[in-house]
């Protein structure tokens, strides 16, 4: 053998043995990859292989609907077209993305940020990009579907006010849910771009409503289109509430109260049932539930009549002459006055360097009680206010449930605020002079109350003493329209008062109304109406034109009306307060008789157990 062939031979063998080495070297390593792919984590990547050809996907529940007391629908739910991506399923996001901006008329941006703010905790999450698709959009999304794997069309349900603004404060609106509330992790079930109740009864009783969401297991090709269906469990839908609300009275009050700013409440006095709570101006929930433009939330938020407020609940007032019953009630029960008290109106009383008005300049003479109260007499209620003092006057004003949160299931109730002399001492560091007792004798000064707190005092007055808290929701209904739970009606306190008192007081409220009082224009025949008038002064007495029509709009006076009706048997309690509307007994007591007169009529046209 030459020497050439054993060179030859020599490097034949190493690389044998090289190739050699290197094959026992990887096998190992490939047999031990093996392994760990497939047994180690051969759960991971089947779980990824299925996701690729089998998904869960959601099936969100109908959510439940708002009834009024009579059973008419107040919400339900609409369908809606949404467009949605799956991160995983598309190819090009960036070119998709662009199409899509042109398709859905949505800048790229917008997009960009949909998918950056959602909450994605599993892989082949859906992402929302655009809700309530037009029609023209569902059909170009359909046209390009294969240029847009990831991309689907699906259908779900949006919340729907078919009266628009009606009760619009009392139901409120939803909202998509934000990554604050996500965080929070109140809402069991909720995912970055679903709808939650964000205000009113659909926040309060937001998880009675929701119910509980569904599922289906999809087959899904390489671009992520369905296939076909699985499996699936259907969604439990959400409960139903039924309201004391009555759709027609409040319906009739709202178009009464038109433009104007302002509040009603009626209420049936005996078991606090509230039958209309109206706030204007109102608001269409029906925009929160779509998609509602920046100039339309901005025109909102911007209005200087502030629509979202709800004047029943979030707005305090001085009460004017409607005080003057709490300054009424706590001398006769103290027995400081009684039904022969008198003083002498001249027009205006003086303490020291301040002149303190009655409403009619020439004053009202001699007058008594009972008198004081049918015509109002700012003079007699300086006098009793100064003789009773304002910590009693204080005492019974809370007893009645003023300057404090009345208990109504909505949420944010403002307290009001009723001050007494160690109030203003501790606080603004200063004495209780006389002339604020003379201004809160009146309901004016640094008093404060809601229309709610006006609603529950006269009918506290109206029923003979029994202050309950004002009720919303009767029954929660399941979907098989069986009640899982009731409200019965809950009395706060029994107001231990004589009942000669109230009896006094009464009869002036009855006077008022039907005695040439200043009420006379909520006056019916046939139909004995007991109320009072007030007017909250936004200028001194002293400022004011004989003619509020003379002064600009915002400077006018607040008007005030509390009434019940039958006399005898009451059924139907209100207040009524619009802002800036001059005379309680020239603006407020003639809505009240259009909705004495509206609830009469309603009565004859009965609808089951429910009527008013």
């Amino acid at each position: 053998m030459t020497k050439l062939t054993q060179d030859k031979n020599k490097s034949l063998y190493r690389r044998i043995a090289l190739i050699t080495g290197f094959v026992l070297i990887a096998f190992p390593i490939l047999i031990l990859r093996i392994f760990f792919l497939q047994i180690v984590q051969g759960e991971k990547y089947q779980t990824l292989s299925l996701n690729n050809r089998i998904r869960l996907a959601r099936v969100k529940p109908s959510r439940g609907i708002i009834y009024d007391r009579n059973r008419r629908v107040l919400t339900t739910t609409r369908p809606s077209y949404v467009a949605t991506i799956i991160l995983e399923d598309a190819a090009d996001l960036d070119t998709e993305l662009r199409s899509l901006s042109q398709i859905l008329e949505t800048p790229v941006e917008n997009l960009y940020e949909k998918i950056s703010s959602s909450s994605r905790k599993k892989p082949y999450h859906q992402i929302i990009l655009k809700k309530d698709l037009t029609f023209a959009e569902v059909a170009a999304l359909e046209e390009y579907k294969l240029d847009l794997p990831g991309v689907n069309v699906e259908v779900e349900a949006v919340r729907s006010y078919p009266e628009n603004k009606l009760a619009a404060h009392s139901l409120g609106y939803m909202g998509e849910i934000t990554e604050k509330q996500l965080q929070e992790g109140k809402y069991e079930g909720v995912r970055g771009g679903d709808q939650i109740g964000q205000f009113g009864l659909e926040k309060v009783f937001n998880s009675y409503l929701t119910g509980h969401e569904g599922g289906k297991q999809i087959e899904v090709d390489a671009q992520g289109r369905e296939i076909r269906i699985l499996g699936s469990k259907a969604p439990a839908p959400g409960d139903n509430l039924i309201l004391t609300i009555d759709l027609r009275l409040q319906k009739f009050i709202e178009e009464l109260l038109g433009d104007q700013a302002g509040a009603i409440i009626v209420m049936n006095p005996q078991n606090g049932d509230v039958l209309a709570m109206v706030s204007r101006p109102a608001f269409n929930p029906n925009s929160f539930a779509s998609v509602m433009s920046r100039k339309e939330w901005s025109s909102l938020i911007k209005n200087p009549l502030r629509p979202l407020r709800n004047r029943t609940i979030h707005s305090h007032y001085p009460p004017g002459s409607i005080f003057k019953l709490i300054v009424a009630i706590s001398g006769l029960d103290m027995g400081i006055l009684d039904e022969s008290t008198a003083f002498h109106c001249g027009g205006q009383v003086q303490i020291g360097r301040w002149n303190f008005q009655c409403w009619k300049k020439a004053g009202h003479g001699q007058i008594c009680l009972h008198e004081a109260i049918v015509h109002s007499c700012n003079v007699f209620f300086y006098s009793a206010g100064n003789k009773i003092g304002a910590e009693a006057i204080a005492h019974y004003a809370q007893l009645f449930g003023l300057g404090q949160p009345t208990g109504i299931c909505l949420k944010n109730e403002e307290p009001g605020f009723i001050p007494t002399p160690t109030w203003k001492e501790r606080v603004l560091r200063t004495k209780w002079y006389p002339g604020d007792t003379l201004s809160m004798s009146i309901g004016q000064g640094y008093i404060s109350v809601t229309p709610l707190q006006l609603a529950n005092l006269i009918s506290s007055i109206a029923n003979g003493g029994t202050l309950y808290r004002p009720k919303l929701i009767r029954y929660i209904l399941n979907s098989q329209a069986e009640i899982i739970h009731s409200f019965p009606s809950q009395i706060i306190r029994q107001i231990k008062i004589s009942p000669l008192t109230l009896q006094i007081i009464q009869r002036a409220l009855l006077g008022v109304v039907n005695d040439h009082g200043t009420g006379a224009r909520a006056m019916i025949p046939n139909i004995e109406v007991a109320g009072k008038t007030g007017t909250a002064q936004i200028v001194s007495l002293k400022d004011q034109s004989d003619d509020d029509k003379e002064l600009p709009e915002r400077l006018r006076d607040h008007a005030l009306f509390c009434g019940y009706a039958p006399f005898e048997n009451p059924e139907i309690a209100l207040a009524i307060l619009v802002e800036h509307g001059g005379k309680g007994g020239a603006t407020c007591a003639p809505l009240a008789r259009e909705i004495f007169l509206k609830y009469f009529q309603l009565k004859q046209e009965p609808e089951g157990e429910g009527s008013v």
